[in-house]
């Protein structure tokens, strides 16, 4: 398969622009389900990255204790208490249409992987980061066989090696995602200095970014990007995991030296606002 470069020309005129008829509806709804306490963080800077791409609203499924955070935090931010996994399944069972996203924050657990498992059963879009793919390292071919093209995951290369440990012994990312995307059939997004997306019918890659992106949290907010672009008249997941990592990097190559995940969030205004531009002509 022909690997091509990551660019506007292949997802800019699916971009979900806003105009004269857009309403938050129309715009998307997507659901964030938090974790534990001591990594909320990651949740905050995934669901806050989410808005400022421009998804219509964001709810996150938090616990009692986290529900206060989220609130003091984020007046914008829809809260749901979900305690009990029963309450979650209740919750998704009403809310299947929405986008999921899960992992910033999550905690790798079995109530993780419990969660996972309902959506990836019961949910069209999700998008899986962190903790909800490493939570899997002893369930992988199940996790295979559940991925199909309208799930993105979005592992870093040692989250990558624990979900496929057929693959360790490869060190080239080429051969890496050529060999991922025939076990499964979902949308990959293989993040590194090149970052490589891909599925079973286009892969590419993202060869102009930033070394600055080798922080803690830059990746939860490169899933909560890609996350407020996908959906039902929105993007196809190869599109909108495309989109998800230019901005990540163009963003991060205008910052400069010195960023920090807080950083890329304040300035996605401004690359955003560059999109539109380019959209207009």
């Amino acid at each position: 398969m022909k690997f091509v470069k990551n660019s506007l020309g292949f997802w800019i005129k699916k971009f979900p622009i806003k105009n004269n008829k857009s309403h938050k509806y129309s715009r998307g709804q997507l659901v964030v389900v938090s974790g534990e306490k001591k990594m909320i963080g990651a949740t905050i800077l995934s669901t806050e990255a989410a808005l400022r791409t421009g998804v219509g609203s964001v709810k996150v499924l938090c616990s009692r204790q986290n529900f206060k955070i989220f609130a003091l935090k984020f007046p914008s931010l829809l809260k749901k208490e979900i305690n009990h996994f029963n309450d979650f399944k209740k919750f998704v069972t009403k809310n299947k249409n929405c986008v999921y996203l899960i992992g910033p924050g999550a905690g790798d657990s079995i109530n993780t992987l419990k969660k996972t498992l309902y959506l990836l059963k019961n949910v069209k879009y999700v998008i899986l980061d962190a903790d909800s793919l490493t939570s899997f390292k002893r369930k992988t071919k199940t996790l295979h066989k559940l991925l199909d093209e309208n799930k993105i995951i979005t592992p870093h290369i040692k989250e990558f090696k624990t979900i496929f440990p057929d693959l360790k012994k490869i060190n080239n990312y080429k051969k890496l995602i050529l060999s991922a995307i025939k076990i499964t059939k979902a949308t990959i997004v293989l993040k590194g200095n090149k970052t490589i997306i891909g599925n079973k019918k286009k892969i590419l890659i993202n060869d102009k970014s930033s070394n600055e992106l080798a922080v803690i949290g830059t990746g939860d907010v490169l899933a909560g990007i890609i996350s407020s672009l996908v959906g039902e008249n929105k993007m196809k997941p190869i599109e909108a995991a495309s989109a998800g990592v230019w901005i990540h990097s163009k963003t991060a190559i205008n910052l400069k030296k010195g960023i920090i995940a807080e950083d890329l969030i304040k300035n996605l205004k401004k690359t955003i606002n560059y999109i539109y531009g380019k959209y207009s002509k």
